[in-house]
């Protein structure tokens, strides 16, 4: 009797279900839909997780993690920043986002067209808006988030202000607040509301608004909600501190995370300023808007793990991809360079904190990911 034998692409829909289940990687995903059509109708089939977020470098080169081979974003060298799912380009003062590889782009105004935005000139429960002159001053994108099809909000640097930036997609113009900050700022669209933290963790919200007859954008009410507690300064005998402020959405919770690095100056002088880190330390707080306080978490979740990027971040659940809980995934931050790569502990573009035991650790081989201008940015691509 001759032997019957199968082809792969005959594998039942539940056994398919099972294998892709397995494949965190967006790209190993595409691969799988590309064997034939049984599997590609297959993966249709089933409800998956949203991929692991992919690591883009300056110039546009991504990995798909678990790492894998490298890839190439089309127009890579306009590629600025992710917003979540989106990609953030900039050139020659224009700027859209785009999301993944689709055609579908939001294009927003060029950055060399702005004006003050009309806002009140108090703070309620905080201080007074100093304002600036906007004069003969170069606007940079430092972040960018998509509040809705109708607005975006962006931390913007013009001159030696870091500041808050507002625009309708497909208008003419940038509206910028004088609400100037520290370079420790982040923003964040959550339950409706705008949100911006400073470096002293207190947290306002805004209230943007349109003009009726001209469309121009307006911001009604700036409320600090939450005031940060005083810092207990921590000296570094010899050396350098560090913070980073962060922002992330956890399952409706509004957490602020504060990244601390300690380390040494540069041996050499002329590699700008960067420090050698020797240790890092993470603090988890949850915004309480009942109390209008922060309230500090030792924890992130055993089931959860942390994105963070001066450009995206994002709280993932771990069982989803065999990942450890209770760990963060950051990136080197870009107010003092490259400075962690140095570090025996971290050296290449992405380090996992593990808040169980404050250990710091890189998947990466020493030097995977050097030679690069910029910090990389994480990209949440749609499944």
């Amino acid at each position: 009797m001759a032997m019957y034998r199968r082809s792969w692409s005959d594998i039942p829909s539940e056994l398919a279900g099972l294998v892709l289940l397995r494949l965190p990687a967006h790209s190993d995903r595409i691969r799988f839909t590309a064997v034939c059509r049984h599997w590609c109708a297959s993966a249709k089939q089933h409800s998956l997780p949203p991929p692991l977020p992919w690591l883009v470098l300056p110039g546009g080169t991504f990995f798909c993690l678990p790492l894998s081979e490298s890839f190439q974003i089309p127009n890579g060298a306009e590629f600025h920043s992710s917003c979540a799912e989106w990609f953030v380009f900039s050139h020659d003062e224009a700027c859209s986002l785009v999301i993944n590889f689709t055609k579908v782009t939001l294009e927003l105004p060029d950055l060399n067209i702005f004006d003050l935005i009309d806002e009140p000139h108090e703070v309620i429960n905080g201080q007074n808006i100093c304002y600036t002159l906007l004069d003969h001053v170069i606007m940079s994108i430092h972040k960018v988030i998509l509040c809705s099809v109708l607005l975006v909000a962006a931390i913007v640097d013009i001159g030696d202000l870091r500041t808050l930036a507002l625009c309708r997609p497909g208008g003419n113009e940038w509206f910028v607040s004088a609400l100037g900050y520290d370079r420790s700022i982040d923003i964040i669209f959550h339950e409706g509301k705008l949100y911006v933290v400073d470096g002293w963790r207190n947290l306002y919200i805004l209230d943007v608004e349109e003009e009726s007859d001209s469309g121009s954008l307006f911001i009604s009410r700036i409320e600090r909600i939450i005031k940060g507690p005083p810092w207990s300064f921590r000296e570094y005998p010899g050396g350098l501190v560090i913070f980073d402020t962060y922002l992330v959405e956890d399952r409706g919770a509004l957490l602020l995370i504060r990244g601390t690095i300690y380390g040494w100056p540069p041996v050499d002088n002329h590699s700008g300023f960067e420090i050698r880190a020797a240790r890092f330390e993470f603090e988890v707080c949850e915004a309480d808007f009942q109390s209008l306080q922060w309230v500090e978490k030792t924890s992130v979740g055993d089931d959860q793990v942390l994105f963070l990027g001066p450009r995206c971040s994002k709280s993932i659940c771990a069982s989803q991809y065999n990942l450890k809980g209770n760990c963060i995934f950051f990136l080197d931050n870009d107010n003092c360079g490259w400075y962690w790569k140095h570090a025996p502990s971290a050296p290449s573009s992405y380090a996992i904190y593990d808040m169980n035991d404050g250990s710091v650790r890189s998947p990466l081989p020493r030097g995977s990911c050097k030679g690069e201008e910029a910090p990389a940015t994480w990209h949440f691509p749609l499944g």
